[in-house]
């Protein structure tokens, strides 16, 4: 019996492997942003005749996953990858260099950027995933720049 997740990623244009299936479905019930053994964890404790996927297959299921538009990824300071299950809506993120927290915003200047590169430049886009990278106002605080 297909799952609401094994339709999505049918309906993107890939095929159903177990290595997809079982990696899309812990990112769609865990909500987030997952490390690659945050995700194994995941599967061990959802999926334990999954558990022994290896970790290889886990980063090749991500990869396609996210080139077809069903997860993303970001990386904080730390430069490790971060993944999601890409929901219907646009979302954006607030990496901080300085303790790699990633905080999820909605900002509603990335329709404003959509408008203003169809109307310069003619391109038709939608700004669905956008990670900004600088400084929490904790790690700001504690080096003193707070302004």
């Amino acid at each position: 019996m297909a799952t609401e997740t094994d339709d999505a990623i049918r309906a993107s244009g890939l095929r159903r492997t177990v290595p997809r299936g079982v990696v899309a479905a812990a990112l769609r019930r865990h909500p987030g942003h997952h490390t690659v053994g945050d995700i194994q964890g995941f599967i061990a404790q959802d999926s334990p005749e999954a558990a022994g996927i290896a970790r290889s297959s886990v980063y090749r299921a991500l990869e396609s996953l996210e080139r077809a538009g069903l997860v993303v990824s970001v990386r904080t300071s730390l430069e490790e990858a971060q993944f999601e299950w890409e929901g219907p809506h646009a979302h954006h993120h607030l990496i901080c260099d300085g303790c790699g927290h990633v905080t999820q915003v909605e900002l509603d200047a990335a329709a404003a950027l959509e408008r203003e590169v169809q109307q310069q430049h003619g391109f038709s886009m939608q700004v669905r995933h956008l990670a900004l990278r600088g400084r929490c106002g904790a790690c700001r605080e504690e080096e003193g720049d707070a302004g």
